[in-house]
């Protein structure tokens, strides 16, 4: 599963990079678009090969 403060920290840097994020914007939007949602199934792409996601995702689905 992908912890949200993986995530926080990947569009971080990503905003870092492209200065393209506003300062706290990434929080407030995970915030608001995860919130109240449940997920059947959740990979961790940051830290899992493509492929194994893939898998993990197949495998949910069949």
């Amino acid at each position: 599963m992908k912890p949200r403060s993986t995530y926080h920290q990947s569009r971080r840097l990503r905003g870092v990079i492209l200065h393209d994020l506003v300062t706290g914007m990434v929080a407030s939007q995970a915030e608001i678009v995860h919130h109240g949602v449940h997920y059947d199934l959740e990979v961790d792409t940051t830290r899992t090969e493509s492929l194994d996601c893939a898998r993990v995702i197949a495998a949910h689905v069949r």
